[in-house]
């Protein structure tokens, strides 16, 4: 568990520090809107990611068996097996 939340730390801050490194200077940027719609959608898309990677999943191996199933035989004076059934946990 500590193992991804590690990963998807450093993962997080490598993206930043990238995107800090890479925004242009005031002087040269002139229309900033483009830059920050472009930042907030990469920020999102890396979250999701992120999110996704992060979560424990379980997965409990499914056994299954079968059970016979039994009814009562008046003319034969006891319980019969008539058929079976799967039966899985």
């Amino acid at each position: 568990m500590f193992r991804k939340f590690a990963i998807a730390a450093v993962a997080v801050a490598t993206i930043a520090t990238a995107a800090v490194a890479v925004t242009p200077s005031e002087a040269q940027a002139k229309n900033r809107a483009g830059a920050i719609a472009a930042g907030a959608i990469i920020g999102f898309a890396a979250g999701a990611i992120i999110a996704s990677q992060a979560q424990p999943r379980y997965y409990t191996p499914v056994r299954c068996h079968n059970r016979a199933v039994r009814r009562w035989n008046p003319y034969a004076g006891r319980y019969v097996v008539v058929g079976y059934r799967q039966v899985c946990y």
